[in-house]
């Protein structure tokens, strides 16, 4: 049929665990290696935790931008700052989930000549707001 477009789609997930309670992790290369293994050579690529209390975020290659980054989110949401879910859940982590929130839960990216077509300085960094534990990142490639 003349015209017809066929998609191809590919999962994988990244395992990660920090070692801090909140922390940015830069996990470019791991995406960019699911991307060469999915074969696919023009589409998108979902960067998705799958966890209410992390994010995933482009920004500069300059890892002090993330502290600062961490800095600020600090400042903006304490810890015990008299959130209601810190009083139906155990786990007392709501500023994680807001957090994750302001931060932007996941992104998409574009694909080229079968790799991600990044800007020269940008970075993909995990946001982890509520560590000590395994957490995972889907990675899902949508193209052709």
């Amino acid at each position: 049929m003349k015209g017809l477009l066929v998609l191809l789609a590919f999962n994988e997930e990244i395992e990660i665990r920090t070692e801090k309670q909140q922390a940015v992790v830069n996990i470019t290369s791991g995406v960019e290696e699911i991307v060469a293994r999915s074969g696919i050579k023009e589409g998108l690529a979902l960067v998705y935790p799958l966890h209410t209390s992390s994010a995933v975020f482009i920004n500069d290659s300059d890892f002090s931008i993330t502290e600062d980054f961490l800095d600020v989110a600090r400042r903006l949401v304490p810890p015990g700052a008299g959130y209601r879910h810190d009083e139906t859940d155990h786990k007392k982590n709501a500023d994680g989930h807001i957090k994750s929130i302001l931060t932007g839960h996941h992104i998409t990216l574009p694909v080229t000549d079968g790799r991600l077509h990044l800007g020269t300085y940008q970075t993909i960094y995990y946001a982890e707001y509520d560590g000590g534990r395994k957490k995972e990142i889907l990675v899902k490639i949508i193209g052709n």
